[in-house]
């Protein structure tokens, strides 16, 4: 296998302190998730989804988005994010002060209603809507898609779908989209085929991957999405998270192993081996369901 061909350097979107946490049935204390958050801006991670802005009813566990964002010890150079559901979402994050926000479509109908109350068309026409007042306001736009690799209700989805989503995503603005393993159901050759397809027909918007565990599939996953192009890299240090509205969740691909693995590939992250270790060994004591064998 030739090194040379693999970049010198690759990003990880941090996403622990909101899909991390949000499926935690006990609420976590504030100072917690603003002590988790500025661990994991002292081990170096550039980009951070801090918390979501969505009603309490719907995911109770991040009904204190605003003041962990009023808590925070902010970095210059680190873009703190959330995701916003809908205009009154973004609205609640401009007044955090914020750069970034991250809005969530899913390919399957059955999750999308499940997950946001709304056939995926109409999610498409919210987000739109997000990214042209986000426009208007010099807010940036990323935007999951959920899914992908299949749907725990649907089950298999023909990536057709996801391609068609990224295209109208790039449309509305998005400057990086996500591809979600939402239940841990991709594999190495559906990791490699699904981005290369989807890569090559975007022509603005860069594309990035975020894998759930699966007994350990998800890093041949993310290695697998790297050797189709892929730059970027969504984990959760500790392992953390799971849809709350996906059956049979798992936890999220864990930052300190990703980083780790890109790390004796000698590809750079910017995060700091210790730093991120420290940060999942915290992260871990806030969760009530750590998937150990998933």
């Amino acid at each position: 296998m030739d090194r040379a061909a693999f970049p010198a350097q690759v990003g990880i979107f941090e996403v622990g302190p909101r899909d991390g946490l949000q499926p935690e049935p006990a609420f976590i204390d504030t100072r917690k998730k603003i002590e988790y958050v500025d661990m994991l801006t002292g081990a170096g991670c550039k980009k951070i989804e801090v918390s979501s802005f969505v009603h309490p009813k719907w995911v109770p566990q991040m009904a204190d988005a605003k003041e962990v964002f009023a808590g925070i010890k902010r970095r210059e150079g680190v873009v703190y994010s959330a995701l916003v559901p809908n205009l009154r979402g973004l609205e609640l994050a401009a007044e955090c002060g914020l750069d970034e926000v991250v809005t969530i479509v899913s390919t399957s109908e059955s999750h999308n209603k499940k997950n946001l109350n709304a056939a995926p068309a109409e999610t498409l026409k919210e987000i739109q809507k997000i990214n042209a007042e986000a426009r208007r306001r010099g807010i940036r736009v990323r935007s999951y898609i959920a899914t992908v690799f299949g749907c725990p209700i649907e089950g298999g989805q023909d990536p057709a779908k996801a391609l068609d989503i990224a295209l109208a995503l790039e449309s509305f603005g998005a400057y990086e989209i996500s591809l979600g393993d939402t239940t841990g159901m991709a594999n190495p050759l559906s990791a490699y085929s699904v981005p290369k397809m989807i890569k090559e027909k975007l022509s603005r918007a860069n594309l990035a991957v975020h894998y759930h565990q699966h007994f350990g599939l998800e890093f041949a996953n993310n290695f697998a999405s790297l050797q189709a192009g892929i730059t970027v890299f969504d984990g959760a240090a500790g392992g953390l998270g799971g849809c709350p509205y996906a059956p049979g969740a798992t936890g999220n691909c864990a930052t300190e192993i990703l980083s780790e693995m890109f790390r004796r590939m000698g590809i750079r992250t910017g995060i700091d081996s210790g730093k991120i270790q420290e940060a999942a060994r915290y992260a871990k004591t806030l969760s009530s369901l750590i998937h150990e064998n998933c």
